[in-house]
């Protein structure tokens, strides 16, 4: 039995927001695996704290773990694990190490273990003892000459080569292991809309996606190899939820409508233990072929739909391998239209070989569909998606260095342009009030919304002063004698 562990996420302020809504989900995962070794867990978010995670160490601590994720915060993520006295077993995970463990064992001496991709069950073989060398799916820095291990009373950081064991075959998920939300310091809330102040958490009861779309990663694993899906029981998944005090539950899943079946059975579970709460998922279009198990959903009180559609362009569809095309998601979207459900659905700007005339329709196509709320992201390269060849097959296109994909016809600007006209076309007080019906229809606090939703024009018409303005400005700055470098093209 080991005695105090520290688990800790790393950041300040996640994709935009001082006090991130979603729970480092992986992590905690991670602390429900170390319990049964340790007498005491720490789990810290850095985002709801204003010290460091020095300051959260114990005269008894042997075990520090970071998860991280994201290229984002780089200088603060990098003090934090410098941070971290050498004689304390440092071990960090997460995606965004996953890709590339060899400079963080270079650059950071107190980093002992590098774990590659998920880590509930490596973790719990480095504790038990195992000979470094024996377990699959991490990096470390091993002594040279011989073996290295880990045993419980050695506190001495190991120095000599790298090491990066053979990638670790993923087996059927876990039904046993699953966050344990009694070690959570923190309460998390949805601040987005209407639900603005409701307690929010997350689930994953599936992991692995069956497609093979090439802009998508993240049904690959950490070396880039396909990752089955595999899924956890639906009393299982029940099981967790009616545990979590949360009204609003986001579920991670890559792809949770895989096995209709089991969403069905999911449903079913939930009615009969009475449990009412709302519930958001990604799902694939295809859902729209099962109406019995919409409904199902709509009852169990499922109230958004997070829906990939990517273009409006046919031969976009076939190139990313989506599995359909725009006629089929007019039929899909037929059926999905009746449902009481929120349709949030996610389009790419900038897919290669669209014009931009070809963009600004997805504005009119989403609208067609039905869906209420869109999201546009710009085409990011990521590893092992595909992604990079068909950039490199494809002249005048480019990857900038972080990742983002542009081209000499349509800048990193120009795109951010072309989805604002996008944004404007679609929204307005139309579709604030389609938003509004939808989510009093689900359920959604009412009073909330409908604060919200005056406010939400006010904030379109002043936008658009503000653009007006801007364009102003850019005509000014145009007429002016033009000195200095040119950056055309550049991201």
């Amino acid at each position: 039995m080991y005695r105090h562990v520290l688990c800790v996420y790393p950041y300040r302020s996640e994709l935009g927001r001082r006090n991130g809504y979603y729970p480092p989900l992986g992590l905690e995962v991670i602390a429900s695996a170390l319990r049964p070794h340790f007498r005491a867990i720490d789990v810290i978010d850095l985002r709801h704290e204003t010290g460091n995670a020095v300051d959260f160490l114990r005269p008894d601590t042997d075990l520090v773990c970071f998860s991280v994720n994201w290229d984002r915060e780089a200088a603060f993520v990098h003090e934090q694990i410098r941070s971290i006295p050498p004689g304390i077993r440092t071990i960090v995970g997460g995606r965004h190490v996953t890709q590339n463990p060899e400079p963080w064992l270079s650059r950071f001496p107190n980093i002992d273990i590098i774990v590659r991709g998920d880590g509930e069950e490596v973790i719990e073989e480095i504790l038990g003892d195992r000979p470094l060398e024996d377990i699959a799916g991490i990096s470390y820095r091993a002594a040279d000459p011989g073996p290295a291990r880990l045993p419980p009373t050695d506190r001495t950081p190991i120095q000599g080569r790298l090491v990066h064991n053979p990638v670790r075959q993923y087996g059927p998920a876990r039904d046993d292991l699953y966050p344990d939300r009694g070690l959570r310091r923190y309460s998390y809330t949805f601040d987005q809309g209407g639900l603005k102040g409701e307690s929010f958490d997350t689930v994953i009861s599936s992991r692995g996606c069956p497609f093979n779309c090439t802009f998508c990663s993240f049904s690959r694993n950490p070396w880039g190899g396909k990752r089955a899906w595999s899924a956890r029981s639906p009393e299982s998944v029940v099981d967790e939820i009616e545990k979590i005090d949360a009204n609003v539950i986001a579920f991670v899943d890559d792809n949770f409508t895989h096995d209709m079946d089991r969403v069905a059975a999911i449903c079913d579970l939930l009615v009969a233990r009475g449990i009412r709460k709302r519930y958001g998922v990604n799902a694939r279009v295809e859902i729209a072929r099962r109406p019995d198990v919409l409904r199902k959903m709509e009852r169990a009180g499922f109230s958004m739909l997070l829906l990939g559609i990517e273009s409006a362009q046919d031969k976009t569809l076939r190139s990313m391998r989506k599995g359909f095309n725009t006629r089929q998601l007019r039929e899909l979207f037929r059926v999905l239209g009746k449902s009481p459900m929120l349709l949030f659905g996610y389009f790419i700007v900038g897919n290669i070989g669209e014009t931009e005339e070809e963009m600004l329709q997805i504005a009119p196509f989403a609208r067609e569909l039905g869906l209420d709320i869109i999201q546009l992201t710009t085409l990011r390269n990521e590893r092992y998606s595909g992604l990079e060849q068909l950039v490199a097959s494809n002249p005048g296109y480019h990857v900038a260095p972080n990742g983002l994909v542009f081209s000499d016809r349509y800048s990193s600007d120009h795109l951010r342009r072309i989805r604002a006209r996008i944004h404007r076309k679609f929204y307005g007080p139309g579709q604030a009030l389609q938003i509004l019906r939808k989510t009093m229809a689900n359920g959604g606090p009412p009073l909330q919304v409908i604060a919200r939703v005056p406010r939400f024009l006010v904030g379109e018409a002043l936008g658009h002063r503000r653009r007006k303005k801007a364009r102003w400005e850019r005509k000014r700055l145009a007429a002016l004698p033009q000195q200095g470098c040119s950056y055309a093209g550049q991201p």
